[in-house]
């Protein structure tokens, strides 16, 4: 009955937190420019610090590891591009899966192109973006290094940082955003072991040891830290909350027939569930939920203006499935409440169209 009443409203559930996440109500700091030499620039530097060992703490490496960037994908872009360049004089290559993220796809593609490919990268994601496979980082770097001693192993972190246990061992780069952790859009970071040379992208003053000129923006890593330390800290119970979200949403397994979830393997995270509703297009149910105040997506929202082959489809999965695939993604922040109101707006508008269009279930 609560559920009934709650349709009548307008509803504003959100499931696509993989895309980007509301942002925490954390302080902000309103200092000077870390650069400078007066008290609100080292008041600001201060801050700055204390920030990266924060960060660091959370990563288990030393300060010093941590660069401060705009985001994700420049964390992406200068952890490729910057170990190409550095690299160029060798006669070696970088490799990555051809579902992995556009900014992990597309700097791979340009150092290819612009003939800068050298060195051994072996590139893969934390977390699968579009099914939420886990992977054991540790151990996929360690197999990699086993097989070529000479590779540097970059692991896209965008989707498991403060989600996911990290463990470095063997791992070269690692990357992370502040908007994937409701710490705010425009800033993120690259883990960038002691001793590894990467060629920055930009010059300037010199600032996050040579690797990423311009002024920090202090305000912003001071938020993301303050949000990975929250996170971070309550990692098993947020965990547990998510699973408990995900679980009511794949009971449209039994309530619906020709629904599939889309994984590659068997450990995936609670923070992603990626299904097929077979006989829709994807495009079109996230349009529908949207209007009725559910709000979800296909996949990566840089990937969703492609042309090209879905990552689905690059996983091995049929155009079908593909097709007509929808991703939920969760936080902390969802209830139990929303996944089961979720549910029954996905499941009577699943219902509805395929009545409409003749098809499975109809």
């Amino acid at each position: 009955m609560k559920v009934g009443i709650a349709l009548l409203e307008k509803l504003n559930i959100y499931f696509d937190n993989a895309a980007t996440t509301p942002a925490l109500a954390l302080g902000e700091f309103g200092g000077g420019n870390p650069s400078s030499p007066h008290g609100l620039g080292i008041q600001a530097e201060r801050a700055l610090g204390a920030a990266r060992s924060g960060i660091a703490c959370v990563l288990g490496c030393s300060p010093g590891e941590v660069v401060f960037t705009s985001g994700g994908t420049e964390s992406n872009n200068l952890a490729i591009l910057g170990f190409a360049l550095a690299n160029k004089r060798r006669d070696l290559e970088v490799f990555a899966e051809a579902w992995e993220h556009p900014s992990v796809l597309e700097p791979v593609r340009a150092a290819k192109n612009m003939g800068i490919c050298g060195g051994r990268m072996i590139c893969f994601s934390h977390v699968s973006h579009e099914t939420g496979d886990i992977r054991d980082i540790s151990a996929a770097a360690r197999a990699a290094k086993k097989n070529y001693p000479d590779a540097v192993v970059f692991v896209d972190g965008v989707q498991g940082f403060c989600k996911e246990y990290v463990c470095l061992d063997d791992v070269d780069l690692y990357s992370f955003s502040g908007h994937k952790i409701h710490g705010g859009s425009g800033v993120g970071g690259l883990y960038v072991r002691n001793g590894l040379r990467l060629i920055p992208a930009m010059y300037g003053g010199g600032q996050e040891g040579g690797l990423r000129a311009g002024t920090e923006n202090v305000s912003g890593i001071v938020r993301m830290a303050e949000a990975a330390k929250v996170l971070g800290g309550a990692l098993s119970d947020n965990r547990k909350r998510v699973s408990d979200v995900k679980a009511k949403m794949m009971e449209l397994l039994d309530e619906l027939p020709d629904v599939h979830i889309n994984a590659m393997g068997e450990d995936v995270s609670p923070y992603i569930l990626n299904m097929s509703f077979i006989g829709i297009r994807g495009e079109t149910l996230v349009h529908i939920l949207s209007e009725k105040g559910v709000y979800v997506s296909m996949g990566a929202a840089c990937r969703s203006r492609s042309k090209k082959k879905s990552a689905l489809e690059e996983m091995g999965f049929c155009v079908e499935r593909a097709q007509s695939a929808v991703r939920f993604s969760f936080s902390h922040m969802n209830t139990v409440q929303e996944a089961e109101i979720a549910k029954e707006v996905v499941s009577k508008s699943v219902a509805e169209m395929r009545r409409v269009l003749g098809g499975r279930g109809a």
